[in-house]
């Protein structure tokens, strides 16, 4: 005879552990952030637009709020779509081709832009999540890249990593606002 409990958790395990393969960012732990330390991308330094971007008051850049494939004022709806590099840049073009938020100059960001949207006090995600919320902590494609590979920012930790293209990373649009 079997029992109906340990059926029931198998099959709870089981579905579990296809989720968690099928879409492996939903394992997240929380954020962890050191209070004592200043912020290095405080809120105040952000204004957000009401149309899906925010404007970095110190550096002139507007960003999407949400990673390619979340959307909403919080970013939950869909999920953050993992792509390689040239898919990335593909989507860039697709971006300007229906003028998101009104304008056709989006592209992927460079390292030195990424690097200044990390928050240095917190890790997993390295990031202030007022300004984006819903970040996960992976990493984002930049479009600096040296065939075969191109560099990515991983906002697990806030370090520079030099990847395949084809390896699955994640996309944060950024365009000059000034």
């Amino acid at each position: 005879m079997v029992n109906k409990n340990m059926t029931m958790k198998r099959f709870t395990f089981i579905v579990g552990a296809c989720l968690l393969i099928a879409n492996p960012i939903a394992a997240i732990a929380k954020q962890d952030c050191k209070p004592d330390l200043a912020s290095s991308t405080p809120t105040q330094r952000f204004n957000h637009n009401d149309n899906g971007t925010l404007s970095d008051t110190q550096t002139g850049l507007m960003w999407k709020t949400c990673l390619e494939g979340q959307r909403g004022g919080k970013c939950k709806d869909g999920s953050p779509e993992r792509m390689q590099w040239q898919i990335a840049t593909n989507r860039t073009q697709l971006a300007n081709q229906r003028k998101f938020a009104g304008y056709s100059d989006w592209r992927l960001p460079t390292l030195t832009e990424l690097k200044s949207i990390i928050e240095q006090r917190c890790m997993a995600p390295a990031s202030n999540l007022e300004v984006f919320p819903n970040m996960q902590a992976v990493n984002l494609w930049s479009g600096s890249q040296s065939d075969p590979k191109a560099w990515s920012m991983d906002f697990t930790q806030g370090k520079i990593l030099n990847n395949f293209k084809g390896a699955g990373n994640y996309v944060r649009l950024v365009r000059n606002s000034r």
